[in-house]
Formats: C-alpha cells, sequence, structure tokens
C-alpha cells in the first residue's frame, strides 16, 4: 500500500527465500561468512527478479529487492546494495551508449563491483578528494592515482575479496587543469581475481558487525584506462583533451 509493490512480485520473493542457502548459519569464521554472503548473491542474481535496469524501467522493484533481502541477512542487503545500487545505479546514472555492453554483465555479476568515493582523507567530501585521473592527449587514456596516504578509498564493500572492477571518482586533470570530480571504470582485478597492476588492495579485516561484508581499502599507482572508461553522460573529455 505504501510503495506501490506488487504482491506476485513478493510472492517470488519469497519462495526463492525457501532456498537452504537462506538459512541463518552460526560460529562461521571471516572467510566462511564472506563466501556465504557471496554464494547467497550469486543465487539471488540468478533468480533474474530484477536488473540495473529497473532503474529506469521499474524503479519500484528495486526498493522491492532491498526490502526483501533484509528481511534474510543484512549483510547480504549490503552487499547487494553496493552491487546494484552504488555500483549499478551510479553505471545507470552516468553511462552513455558506449558503456552498455560493461553494464549488460552486472546482473549476472560477472562485472562484480564496488564503489570508490569515501577517503581516509576526507570521507565523502567530494571536491576535497584527492585522488587523481589525468588525461593524456598522446595515449588517449587517463591515469588514476593515489597522491598521498589520505587519498587511498576507505571501507570499500566488496574491495576486499570479490569486486573484479571499480567505479572510481577522482579529480579529473585535462591539460594542466582540474576540471572537476567525475567517475571512471576500472579494472581492479584480473581473470585469476589478483590485483591489476599498479592496484593495491588490502582487507580491513574484522568489524563490530556484518562481518560477511568484505570491507578492504585501495589506492592506485598510475593505473591507465581508456578515455571510454569515463562515465560521461554530464561530463566529457574528446580525444584531443
Amino acid at each position: 500500500m505504501l510503495f506501490g509493490d506488487k504482491l506476485e512480485k513478493r510472492d517470488k520473493w519469497f519462495e526463492l527465500m525457501k532456498k537452504p542457502i537462506f538459512t541463518p548459519k552460526y560460529l562461521l569464521t571471516l572467510d566462511e561468512q564472506r563466501e556465504l554472503a557471496m554464494k547467497r548473491i550469486q543465487v539471488v542474481s540468478d533468480a533474474k527478479l530484477f536488473s540495473i535496469f529497473d532503474f529506469q524501467d521499474d524503479p519500484v522493484n528495486i526498493f522491492t529487492a532491498h526490502e526483501m533481502l533484509g528481511q534474510i541477512d543484512g549483510a547480504l542487503a549490503t552487499k547487494f546494495t553496493v552491487q546494484f545500487n552504488l555500483f549499478g545505479g551510479t553505471l545507470m546514472a552516468l553511462h552513455t551508449e558506449r558503456h552498455l555492453p560493461f553494464m549488460r554483465q552486472v546482473d549476472s555479476l560477472k562485472v562484480m563491483g564496488c564503489f570508490c568515493f569515501t577517503e581516509l582523507g576526507y570521507g565523502n567530501n567530494a571536491p576535497k578528494m584527492e585522488t587523481t585521473a589525468i588525461y593524456d592527449g598522446t595515449t588517449k587514456q587517463f591515469t588514476i592515482n593515489s597522491p598521498t596516504v589520505a587519498s587511498q578509498k576507505y571501507w570499500i564493500t566488496n574491495g576486499a575479496c570479490h569486486a573484479n572492477q571499480a567505479i572510481v571518482f577522482a579529480q579529473t586533470i585535462v591539460n594542466g587543469k582540474n576540471e572537476g570530480v567525475n567517475s571512471f571504470i576500472v579494472t581492479i582485478r584480473d581473470e585469476n581475481m589478483k590485483p591489476s597492476q599498479g592496484v593495491m588492495i588490502e582487507d580491513m579485516g574484522v568489524k563490530m558487525g556484518l562481518n560477511p561484508i568484505d570491507n578492504g581499502r585501495l589506492m592506485f599507482d598510475h593505473v591507465k584506462v581508456p578515455r571510454e572508461a569515463m562515465l560521461n553522460k554530464i561530463c566529457d573529455v574528446n580525444e584531443e583533451g
């Protein structure tokens, strides 16, 4: 009544919840908690009850998904919201047509994402962030770099274990001029789930709660990404800079 959800959608979620994998489990190690959360989000993804494209086609369905998952496991709901809301939702909000092939891999978790916004030194105070994306018109690439300890991306959900891609927010430097903060798709792990060249990932370990969430800190040491990695719905840089 409050949100306009369709009851038949909730019935499908309740049916999904009957699967044994959603039965609560206790006294698990840190690694076991995280792997269980990953297995659960894969089962949820495989059920195909939602899509990041629902942000444009059926936004209420995104809320339904969050509400239903919150009844199962708070950590699963958080892992879900980073993949499909922070990561997927940002793609939906800021993409152009060139990003569509990449985006179509998010629902299946073939692309598992994280959201590299928060920095140790500045929290979510975006204008103060220090991470840079410097454009080189010769190579047609951006260089993503963390110039200081304070610029490391901090408390990044999915970052410690499971993400292979990140949306990284950075000060965009073109021809020596700071053009403000923009977002970039950055591959942070290779096909063997090893950190990409120039990417430092550190597990932030045990927390007070929600330990199935794999929080990490990330730093970037002159990581090259193509010009097209910039999410360019609002701002863009042409080949010449």
